[in-house]
């Protein structure tokens, strides 16, 4: 049986309703709330709240359907403009009459919620308007045409990343993200820029290539279906840091933060923790900040009472709003190593910044948008 996880169900949903012509934004604030996608084309519009399970057995599918729909319907409550709530399930494998009794339970007890079950094998049905022309029978093989199918665990590993950027950083301006800009022709080369095993870049030049987000008919690694790639690589950036709070042992002026930032950085001490400015702030530092009064986050590789102290800034557990949120990445390298220098701080790239605040729920559409809107659109292209 095929196994695919939840992060995976959803790129798969978002790719079905892409190829028919439906504009998917994914994981777009709803109120207080965030939903997993939402999605319209002539008229109509949903929200969808997709749940996954390991085994397509009726009792397990059966509430998480349940809660789907509950969720949905407060999602689509939640959003300003008309939208009527899409509640999908998915396992490795539906049979047609578990994915039968599961459309006789939400006709009776939620008639005004549309619903879709697919699985990894390609089966798709959907009950909802405009929904009929997405179903599917499944296939003998699980499908070939996903954006990610199986994605294997380390595809966005820290060094993955940090190779992501240095061929997508290509296109963008050099003040934005600090990647050589010497063209990368094959996996040796792009293992030297990276300052990784050519072994290590070849397992990820190799996927790419196989799942073609790779044009391998130009003379250099260029990345394509960028928007796809994008998607897959928000969903697995959504727990990739720890948050501490932390509050200003003695509380300064408005710009008490990029100073600290500058000090701290102006003095590079034997096996110190890097630092970099992160998200809204770092947006704002960058030129590109849309959100006013956003909570102040910053990248620290590590937690030590030193670089705390060098920051002035102490772990506050309390019920208080935090001065500081300090993120404490997973992907490090691909963090730090791609950062820039503005007037002697260091902030995140622009790509970093716009994976982070792409599932922010304060307001971070806006600025993800904000960011492609005015840098990213080069590589995405026509897509959208």
């Amino acid at each position: 049986m095929p196994v695919v996880d939840g992060a995976e169900f959803e790129s798969m949903l978002a790719d079905v309703f892409r190829k028919r012509g439906w504009r998917v934004r994914r994981h777009p604030a709803a109120g207080d709330m965030q939903a997993d996608l939402v999605v319209d084309a002539g008229g109509r519009k949903y929200v969808i709240e997709l749940k996954a399970a390991s085994e397509g057995r009726r009792d397990r599918l059966l509430p998480l359907l349940s809660q789907a729909i509950l969720q949905a319907q407060a999602y689509a409550m939640r959003l300003p403009e008309p939208t009527a709530p899409l509640a999908v399930v998915a396992a490795g494998r539906v049979s047609p009459s578990v994915a039968s009794h599961l459309k006789h339970f939400a006709e009776r007890h939620a008639p005004n919620v549309a619903i879709g079950i697919i699985d990894a094998d390609g089966f798709r049905s959907f009950v909802g308007p405009g929904l009929e022309g997405l179903d599917s029978e499944a296939s003998r093989h699980p499908i070939r045409e996903m954006p990610s199918p199986r994605r294997p665990p380390d595809l966005f590993s820290d060094l993955n990343q940090w190779m992501l950027k240095i061929v997508l950083g290509q296109r963008l301006p050099e003040p934005l993200i600090s990647v050589s800009r010497t063209s990368i022709r094959n996996a040796s080369q792009l293992a030297a820029e990276a300052d990784v095993s050519v072994m290590t870049a070849s397992r990820l030049v190799g996927y790419l290539a196989r799942q073609r987000f790779l044009d391998e008919k130009k003379g250099e690694l260029q990345l394509v279906r960028v928007e796809e790639l994008a998607d897959i690589w928000i969903a697995a950036n959504r727990q990739a840091a720890r948050e501490v709070p932390a509050r200003w042992i003695i509380k300064g002026g408005q710009h008490q933060l990029l100073a600290a930032l500058e000090q701290y950085a102006s003095r590079q001490l034997h096996n110190q923790p890097r630092c970099c400015l992160g998200l809204f702030a770092a947006a704002d530092a960058l030129g590109f900040g849309f959100v006013r009064g956003a909570q102040a986050h910053i990248y620290l590789e590590r937690l030590t009472l030193d670089s705390l102290d060098r920051l002035g800034l102490a772990i506050d557990r309390s019920d208080r709003p935090a001065d500081v949120i300090i993120r404490i990445p997973v992907n490090r390298e691909a963090v730090f190593r791609a950062s820039v220098m503005r007037d002697g701080v260091p902030v995140s790239d622009i790509l970093q910044v716009w994976l982070d605040v792409s599932t922010h729920p304060a307001r971070g559409r806006e600025q993800a948008d904000e960011i492609r809107r005015r840098v990213l659109k080069p590589l995405f292209g026509k897509q959208r």
